[in-house]
């Protein structure tokens, strides 16, 4: 059984190898907010106790597993699949030009911003004030918004529709399309996951809205960590200011999770791995061990 990420979907694949007897293989294994208040905290965590082979997508998502306990053998760094999916699914340069020119936006001149996270959109005074930051680059620079089922009914809810006058809102969009739109974005503002390694394959800065980040790696060169208020503006801004510089200087480096071999390396161990394989219970950590011997 192969397991990717951290969602309910991959824990629930996970439990039910476990209770089969299946082998278990987590990719993306060793992602660590250290928030217990994220519900994919709690998943991955779990994930990683079950699973036989653990492919971490970074050395520093690799050193957390073994500070874990985690068994050397049974990690590899195999970079990220998102390195591939971002290649694989990214439109051609002709076809972004056409959907920018739908928009009437030009390239490396607007913002794109998502926002759907509960920490982020559950509290009517929390979301108000990520919007009108929003809001307020928007005065700056056109601000797009693809908007979240769930933010948006949040947004009915408290009747903060206004907050939206002055930003580009659009209905969710597909994969490619936000690829797209994000390859030329002078700057990206959210709360997600996955666009945190997919701007450093993109070559584009981020400013990520949350209290914490399960994805460190990113922010070495291309992120900054703000919670909601103010300090959305000022990074927003600090990042803006570096121009087009700033954009060629992220183009050039290198992403931190990988160079777009991931799955292969993933089939390949695959194939390497011995039959049967069994699931050698992993040690707990110091910090177990001390709550048990108290018990």
């Amino acid at each position: 059984m192969i397991v990717q990420g951290d969602t309910n979907a991959a824990l629930s694949g996970a439990l039910a190898a476990n209770a089969r007897s299946i082998p278990l293989i987590h990719v993306e294994a060793g992602l660590r907010s250290h928030d217990r208040a994220m519900p994919e905290e709690h998943n991955r965590v779990v994930i990683d106790r079950l699973a036989d082979v653990l492919c971490a997508a970074t050395p520093e998502n690799r050193a957390l597993l073994l500070a874990e306990g985690v068994p050397d053998h049974r990690i590899e760094v195999t970079g990220n699949t998102v390195v591939e999916a971002v290649h694989e699914h990214l439109p051609p340069q002709a076809e972004r030009t056409r959907l920018l020119d739908g928009l009437g936006l030009t390239p490396d001149a607007y913002v794109l911003a998502t926002v759907h996270r509960p920490e982020n959109t559950d509290d009517s005074a929390v979301l108000a004030t990520v919007l009108r930051e929003l809001a307020a680059l928007g005065r700056t620079l056109p601000v797009v918004l693809p908007l979240h089922p769930r933010t948006r009914a949040r947004i009915e809810a408290a009747g903060l529709g206004p907050l939206l006058d002055g930003m580009r809102v659009l209905s969710p969009t597909g994969y490619g399309t936000f690829l797209a739109l994000a390859r030329h974005a002078a700057l990206l503002v959210s709360d997600s996951g996955g666009i945190q390694e997919e701007t450093t394959v993109l070559g584009r800065p981020l400013v990520v809205v949350r209290r914490s980040t399960e994805r460190p790696e990113a922010f070495t060169d291309f992120a900054a960590l703000v919670e909601p208020g103010p300090a959305i503006g000022t990074a927003a801004r600090n990042r803006l200011a570096e121009g087009a510089q700033g954009l060629r200087r992220l183009a050039t480096l290198p992403s931190p999770y990988g160079d777009g071999t991931a799955s292969r390396r993933i089939v390949d161990l695959i194939t390497r791995l011995p039959a049967p394989l069994h699931n050698t219970p992993v040690p707990a950590s110091p910090a177990a061990q001390e709550l048990t011997t108290a018990a």
